[in-house]
């Protein structure tokens, strides 16, 4: 029997039941779809440090066994900043961490979450002479431009390093797999392009009026929540109702906003993922706003399949592979100009049953015969199998 042993971060893995984001939605396919096949997964959590923990020498106590011996590297930030300091401790702890468990697990080979992830794998696999494969669900450096970090670089060396030290690497996008490929020197034949999906979400949503309009997602800076925002202020109230679920570091600035611009906006907090399902069938319009850059260029967003797997019609910018989806498989409205006035046409457009109808049957029909999760995630399966004992 194939042995796998799964990395990821314990920020992840500790979420107390909810699911919160996308990296988390993906790793947990990919190890139910694993498990499926046959192949005996373990799971492998790298140690992440809090402030407090730093500040507090007593709450350290059950990493101390893993402090030694420390390691470095020229691509990690180096100064007495707090957020560079439990980077340099988690890495060494990481490192260490990651060297027992594999050497107690004995796996064929590792599957590495997340590109950063990736890169630690990638370092002690090496070592080991074990295969490694990343699955990088996006580029951190590039979010970390879009959120002003100033030692962006030397993370996008992490991540260049990562990839190249890999046996090989699964990305979400073509696009992602074009700008590794072009930016980073990675051959393409290393490369394989798994996208996001999801499930089909019974009962389907159905036409009602006035049209839910939802946002149900993540808000960071990349989501232009605020954009969500102008639209309820814009859109014909008679035609409407908003619907906004979600958290993230935005939320006390978009809560605050919705309360003294009087925004017409039904504000649901978090839903946990056993509970979106039920939610967005009793919707009629996805919203997916973004930014442009290249963090954007190259992601393929959960929420925009989730939409389309309970049948609503999505309304987002023309970017990424998910845009140009949108608009060839006819499954809402792909904007070329993401201006409020043209979010209000397209909500406009979505009036018409027939219109709205046949967009609806289209997003359907793209979750159940490319999207579902038991789809996108098969090539993985396959990848891992070829390392197989003889």
């Amino acid at each position: 029997m194939l042995r796998v042993s799964i990395v990821q971060s314990s920020y992840i893995k500790n979420l107390k039941g909810q699911v919160v984001f996308g990296d988390s939605i993906r790793i947990r396919k990919i190890i139910q779809t694993l498990q499926e096949l046959g192949i005996d997964v373990s799971e492998i959590q790298l140690p992440k440090i809090s402030k407090k923990a730093l500040l507090t020498p007593s709450r350290l106590g059950n990493f101390s066994l893993n402090i030694l011996p420390i390691h470095t590297s020229k691509n990690l930030p180096f100064s007495t900043n707090t957020d560079d300091i439990i980077k340099q401790l988690e890495f060494t702890l990481s490192i260490n961490h990651l060297y027992k468990e594999l050497h107690a697990n004995r796996p064929d080979v590792v599957l590495s979450e997340t590109s950063e992830v990736g890169w630690i794998s990638s370092l002690v696999t090496k070592k080991m002479r074990l295969p490694c494969i990343i699955d990088a669900h996006g580029l951190l450096f590039a979010e970390q431009i879009g959120n002003g970090y100033q030692n962006w670089k030397k993370t996008f060396l992490r991540e260049k390093e990562g990839f190249q030290n890999c046996q090989h690497l699964v990305v979400v996008s073509e696009k992602m797999k074009e700008y590794v490929s072009n930016e980073m020197g990675i051959e393409k034949s290393k490369i394989t392009i798994v996208p996001n999906g999801s499930d089909l979400i019974s009962p389907n949503a159905k036409y009602e009026k006035p049209l839910n309009v939802i946002y149900a997602g993540l808000f960071a800076y990349w989501e232009k929540v605020h954009d969500f925002l102008d639209l309820a202020k814009k859109a014909p109230k008679q035609h409407f109702k908003f619907f906004l679920a979600g958290k993230g570091a935005n939320e006390n600035q978009i809560i605050d906003r919705i309360k003294q611009e009087d925004i017409p906006i039904n504000y649901l907090g978090y839903v946990p993922k056993q509970k979106i399902s039920k939610l967005l069938s009793k919707m009629q319009i996805g919203i997916a706003p973004s930014t442009k850059d290249l963090a954007r260029q190259i992601a393929s967003p959960i929420k925009v399949f989730d939409y389309m797997a309970a049948g609503l019609p999505v309304v987002t910018p023309n970017i990424g592979d998910w845009g140009q989806l949108i608009e060839k498989e006819d499954a809402g409205i792909a904007l070329a100009n993401d201006s409020i006035e043209s979010y209000v046409e397209a909500l406009e457009t979505l009036t018409d049953e027939y219109t709205w109808t046949r967009k609806s049957s289209n997003s359907l029909r793209v979750i159940s015969s490319q999207y579902s999760w038991n789809k996108v995630i098969e090539p993985i399966g396959k990848l891992l199998l070829n390392y197989a004992r003889k």
